[in-house]
């Protein structure tokens, strides 16, 4: 069987909730390498199983968002609690047993009860519509939170002090008792009386040594050395998830948007995993002079986590001819050099647009960037006189035309969206934006980097430069020559092949079936 061990965390303590109202999110990326993983073994009927252990109360919402809902999962605090797998299931606020007179005031970002003249209480939602909080307050002072499952049980209770400051979580169980409560001042946790039968402890020095114990249960129960174990790198959970599984062989995948840089502290912790799977070349890099210094009998393995899919090309629909360039990760010298070099190009030729993919929010960027931009677009709109110096006069709903654009793309769906209209895609990093590869390659479209990589080969499906005063040229040898477009279109999609999920499992079986049919020997 194989296990996946998530890092599903926020920014805090690994076990902590993160779930917050819609209103509050951040374009923060979700996507990762078990997300990506698993949905190939979903795809291609291969069974494993996640084990998620952090507290996580809309997990369900979270899987079906990642197309993972019909996923085989085990949750750490679902075997706590007394929970149940069952389908998600949304709580009416007006069934719960409000006072008489209580006044609901629905406002953009919350529901307030007001049930007297000192006390009311805050529904909040999540972007599904599910009630995740009420939040209950007294002289204005917030006293509890009432934290919902999305299945439709009560949680955990979070409690508050005097000075509306959070003292204390009773976590609860199906039945609605507290199981134990953990003192968020003092780090402790105290179990409840009733359930003293079910730990080791009455009283633990912290939440994750209680947590500890009961995933060595889970382990020692269910996980045997045959079993393989993928676990999201991650220095939060790397160190215990060691010792508690040292009789199992562990892989250990490092993920660039989470553990770059690899630091000697993030290196050290996953020295006790007998695989190493990695996604980029220089992370790669960076794990073999680890390993050779250590003196580590570990296997390193790059692979992408990404599977590569025919995705559609609708570039030769269009009458203008896009072109993205990918700005994120590139100094401000080798921006303003390459962004100057290939709008120069772009304005020469009447058809072409340049697309400046990123997944920087707009506000974010650089001022001096965006005054570029719009420097060029004024450029072309410039309205130019005639012979006799009389301005030729436009018609009033004349659309400007943006020969530049900047492309916002936070998630992964609003990238795959964006290349499906480009010709070809620019990316001059020293290490080319994995998924970018991945997704340029699965739409046929050709790439122009600074480096060759397992995704393009010069001259084939794209263009490797040595600097940036290739670039246009490079640029010049996909747009003006159809007879290289349709070729790196041909062999980019047959490369996908390659790397489809299938192809991704398969190398994996070998790789973990191959090293330990060598240790028997």
């Amino acid at each position: 069987m194989k296990y996946f061990i998530p890092a599903w965390y926020n920014n805090g303590n690994w076990w902590e909730d993160k779930t917050t109202p819609y209103y509050s999110k951040t374009l923060v990326k979700e996507f990762d390498d078990m997300i990506s993983l698993m949905n190939m073994y979903m795809k291609n009927d291969v069974d494993f199983k996640a084990l998620v252990l952090n507290y996580y109360p809309d997990l369900r919402i979270f899987l079906h968002r990642h197309n993972l809902y019909e996923a085989n999962y085990w949750s750490l605090f679902d075997e706590i609690q007394g929970f149940h797998h069952c389908t998600p299931h949304p709580i009416d606020y007006r069934e719960l047993q409000w006072p008489e007179e209580t006044e609901f005031i629905y406002t953009p970002y919350l529901i307030r009860c007001v049930t007297s003249s000192t006390t009311y209480s805050n529904i909040y939602f999540n972007q599904y519509g599910y009630m995740i909080w009420i939040e209950s307050y007294k002289d204005k002072v917030r006293q509890h939170r009432y934290i919902f499952d999305d299945r439709g049980f009560l949680s955990a209770v979070l409690n508050f002090d005097k000075s509306g400051q959070p003292y204390s979580q009773q976590y609860m169980t199906i039945d609605g008792d507290s199981i134990f409560t953990l003192d968020l001042k003092q780090g402790t946790v105290k179990v409840s009386k009733k359930y003293y039968h079910r730990f080791n402890q009455q009283k633990y020095d912290s939440m994750e040594l209680l947590l500890q114990e009961q995933i060595q249960k889970y382990v020692k129960a269910m996980i045997n050395e045959q079993d393989n174990v993928i676990i999201a790198a991650d220095e939060r959970h790397n160190m215990f998830l060691s010792h508690i599984l040292e009789d199992t062989p562990l892989c250990f995948s490092i993920f660039k948007n989470r553990n770059c840089p690899l630091t000697p502290s993030k290196l050290e912790s996953i020295e006790r995993g007998k695989y190493w799977l990695v996604d980029m070349l220089e992370n790669e890099a960076s794990l073999k002079i680890y390993k050779d210094t250590q003196r580590l009998d570990t296997h390193i393995m790059r692979i992408t986590p990404f599977d590569a899919q025919v995705l559609p090309n609708k570039s030769s629909q269009f009458y203008e001819t896009f072109i993205g360039f990918w700005i994120d990760g590139l100094d401000e010298v080798t921006l303003q050099n390459a962004f100057s070099k290939i709008c120069k190009y772009v304005e020469q030729n009447e058809n072409l647009r340049l697309v400046l993919l990123t997944e920087v929010e707009e506000s974010k960027i650089p001022s001096w960037f965006k005054e570029e931009i719009t420097s060029v677009n004024d450029r072309y709109n410039k309205i130019s006189e005639d012979a006799d110096g009389i301005q030729v006069l436009l018609d009033d709903e004349a659309e400007r035309v943006e020969i530049v654009k900047l492309k916002h793309v936070p998630f992964e769906s609003e990238l795959i969206e964006a290349i499906s209209t480009l010709r070809v895609v620019i990316d001059l990093n020293e290490e080319p934006d994995l998924f970018l590869q991945i997704s340029s390659m699965s739409a046929g479209i050709p790439q122009i980097n600074m480096r060759e990589t397992d995704y393009v080969k010069d001259k084939i499906n794209g263009i490797v430069i040595d600097n940036l005063n290739e670039v246009v040229a490079a640029l010049d040898y996909y747009i003006n020559h159809l007879k290289n477009w349709n070729y790196s279109f041909a062999y980019s999609i047959k490369l996908v092949e390659t790397y489809a999920s299938m192809k991704i499992i398969q190398r994996l079986n070998r790789w973990f079936e191959g090293e330990q049919n060598e240790a028997k020997i």
